[in-house]
């Protein structure tokens, strides 16, 4: 592969950059959404490109970005961000899975040609399904959680997780403790019909930030996720980077094992874990995009992340530095 030459990349990160620019605000997405952009653009100003990017007239513009574009109420973002799109070589996208958003922003950048540093299409439609995650880990033969639909949902006593198939994070993730209460929110709920069920795996729960490229893996930390259950409802609260990094040979492996399965995966990569009792490491889900660990990246591996995920998506011989194994917290 010939090496890719890059001087203008276009940083998108949906919440913060107009994509709700007809909606209200919320305080804690957009609280995650500048913590992770503003981390990517200080990390690629460090590096010889010219930034650009958008934001919502609600916020305060970021720093550490050559040209940033306002979004008003009335503006059609979705044709600002093609507009950007066409102006440079490559683009950096954060979004939610939620709705297809994360893929209809790459498929933006897709139809104009333009490199995308991080998943492709077919990628982001397998892994922004929790079903078809399912699917895809269970012929890897990699460890997961049984999922089932609500039609599929054996009918025996336990505790149950119930999650939007297509959700982002802990979004509207909830949590039973008896099976009856479980029923009773599917009869009540008009979402229930584009939820999964999956039974409640006990244990750490925990993260893995690598990037893959044509197959291979590199970690870059082992992080403990720092998550709660209030009044039935998973949330969260952070991540402790490098807190898991006495699993560092076994999410590594892990890691590998996701890469060498042929399904796309490309860029950042971050893959929830739990660990159960039997010291088992038991994946969740694996996320097509920068997550919020990447935050804390820089100063717990003593490099630059947007340099490392850059040049391994773009020299064909480039070689990983040692990392260092800093312990970062991170809050939101």
């Amino acid at each position: 592969m010939p090496d890719i030459t890059i001087k203008k990349i276009f940083v998108c990160e949906f919440i913060t950059a107009g994509g709700l620019n007809h909606a209200d605000l919320s305080a804690s997405l957009v609280h995650e959404g500048e913590l992770m952009r503003d981390a990517l653009l200080r990390d690629l100003s460090q590096l010889p490109y010219q930034i650009n990017t958008t934001v919502d007239v609600r916020l305060i513009k970021p720093k550490n970005c050559h040209a940033c574009i306002e979004i008003a109420h009335g503006d059609d973002v979705w044709q600002v961000w093609a507009q950007q799109i066409s102006q440079v070589d490559a683009v950096w996208l954060i979004a939610p899975e939620t709705d297809g958003l994360l893929r209809k922003l790459t498929e933006l950048a897709v139809l104009q040609g333009k490199l995308v540093l991080g998943c492709g299409l077919a990628s982001i439609e397998m892994f922004s399904h929790k079903l078809a995650t399912y699917h895809a880990l269970t012929t890897a033969r990699i460890t997961t959680i049984v999922t089932y639909t609500v039609k599929n949902r054996p009918n025996i006593d336990g505790w149950w997780v119930v999650k939007p198939n297509d959700g982002a994070g802990c979004s509207d993730t909830l949590y039973f403790e008896q099976t009856q209460a479980l029923t009773n929110w599917l009869i009540s709920n008009h979402k229930a019909s584009t939820h999964l069920i999956q039974p409640y795996q006990e244990g750490i729960a925990a993260s893995i930030s690598c990037v893959m490229h044509q197959g291979h893996s590199q970690l870059l930390a082992c992080n403990k996720q720092l998550i709660n259950i209030e009044n039935n409802v998973f949330c969260y609260a952070g991540s402790q980077i490098n807190g898991m990094q006495h699993y560092w040979d076994a999410f590594e492996s892990l890691a590998q094992k996701i890469a060498e399965c042929d399904i796309g995966l490309n860029g950042y990569i971050g893959i929830d874990v739990i660990i159960n009792s039997d010291d088992e490491v038991v994946v969740v889900e694996i996320n097509p995009r920068l997550t919020t660990s990447y935050v804390g990246l820089a100063q717990a591996t003593g490099q630059n992340p947007a340099a490392l995920i850059i040049n391994t998506l773009t020299q064909s011989n480039f070689k990983w530095p040692i990392l260092q194994r800093h312990i970062v917290n991170i809050h939101v």
